[in-house]
């Protein structure tokens, strides 16, 4: 096999690895799985959903979001050398956002968060070890926002997003160099506002993120230039809230993830091209969830989403992050403390059992050392945080 193509090969974990969108750090209403995000006016996060509702958030308010989040990822080998694989990732996560109202119709806000990647370590002892030891991915993005309030219940809102990415891998005879990439988009929103119920409808186009990184290997001695692409996909969001009586409200999403444009990756050397079937479709999130309110200072807070998979087809799986459907569970509280409010909150991510049947390409079997793939991966992460308004 050419070195080129056998740097292609190993290599292709590279290029899913912006597959996970932890929307958890840029959450507003913690504790209700984001259902209702994009109608809720007590935080400045929520002008990360949609930020057509800045215009309901009054003259001033800032959001600092702090998580802990703790991923586990397991794999089953099914071949006779059982090569079984476990990973383990607790990482910090934050986020922090700003509304100002600067006139009687206009709003502008700023936001910074983390919105999405991973990182996660195998070693190299199990069956995809040649295709991934550890590998390293993060899309760090800031969002200036302006809404526009047309009359007291309606709102209109555009922004930009200035998205930042991170990315490293290795393998157990591949080392890759840290590179950085910047990617541009826009975001655009609108809510219409009542007393006792709200609906907001917004839309983050695509972005995508050229990395150029160099794959080095000791034995033998090797040293190839690679680029690749990763993408954030396109996300509509439609949020809603009904106030069923002065204490309990009802809270709803539903999200669609452009991911088809997914379809496959094209990967770079100086002499090779190569493209990388991905065949991902699009997905779908429904999330529904309740705030009761306690008492003047408490409200108690629960949620659940259902996301559907993008990729069902085992031998379309890949090591460097395995997906299929997702359920997510939280609960949360908040309260008021002098004039600031405080959200805590914890989720459990139920990333489910993915299959793997992979057939890495012609040269399997032949000596090699390009094992294919047979066996299953199983997921969760555990979230919690402090969400702050002041």
């Amino acid at each position: 096999m050419k070195k080129h193509t056998l740097a292609l090969l190993i290599c292709t974990p590279l290029a899913n690895a912006s597959g996970l969108l932890l929307q958890e750090a840029v959450t507003a209403n913690a504790g209700t799985a984001g259902a209702g995000d994009g109608v809720h006016t007590s935080s400045a996060a929520a002008s990360w959903t949609n930020p057509a509702a800045m215009s309901f958030m009054g003259e001033q308010v800032t959001t600092v979001n702090a998580m802990l989040l703790h991923l586990q990822m397991d794999y089953h080998d099914d071949s006779p050398q059982k090569s079984d694989g476990e990973a383990k990732t607790t990482m910090p996560s934050v986020g922090v956002f700003h509304v100002r109202q600067i006139s009687d119709d206009i709003h502008l806000g700023m936001n910074f968060g983390i919105v999405g990647g991973s990182s996660i370590d195998y070693g190299d002892q199990w069956a995809g070890a040649p295709y991934l030891d550890k590998a390293f991915m993060s899309g760090m993005q800031l969002n200036p926002n302006l809404s526009y309030q047309i009359n007291d219940n309606l709102s209109l809102a555009v922004g930009a997003q200035l998205s930042y990415g991170l990315l490293e891998v290795s393998t157990s005879g591949l080392q890759t160099n840290l590179d950085t990439d910047w990617a541009y988009g826009f975001t655009t929103g609108i809510m219409y506002n009542q007393q006792d119920w709200a609906l907001g409808l917004s839309y983050r186009s695509k972005l995508e993120h050229d990395f150029s990184v160099t794959a080095i290997s000791d034995a033998p001695p090797l040293s190839i230039p690679l680029d690749t692409e990763l993408l954030v996909p396109a996300i509509v969001d439609l949020s809603g809230r009904y106030n069923l009586n002065s204490t309990l409200s009802l809270l709803s999403s539903v999200q669609f993830h452009q991911w088809s444009d997914f379809a496959q990756t094209p990967l770079y050397t100086d002499k090779t091209t190569a493209n990388v079937e991905r065949n991902w479709n699009d997905v779908w999130k429904f999330a529904v969830g309740a705030e009761y309110q306690v008492s003047d200072k408490w409200a108690l807070k629960a949620g659940f989403s259902y996301e559907t998979s993008p990729q069902d087809d085992p031998s379309l799986q890949w090591v460097d992050l395995p997906v299929g459907e997702q359920y997510r569970y939280a609960l949360g509280a908040s309260t008021r403390w002098n004039d600031n409010l405080i959200d805590i909150f914890y989720e459990f991510a139920d990333l489910g059992t993915m299959p793997i049947e992979r057939q890495v390409g012609p040269n399997a079997g032949r000596g090699d050392g390009l094992p294919d793939l047979k066996g299953s991966f199983e997921g969760h992460i555990h979230f919690v945080g402090v969400n702050v308004s002041f």
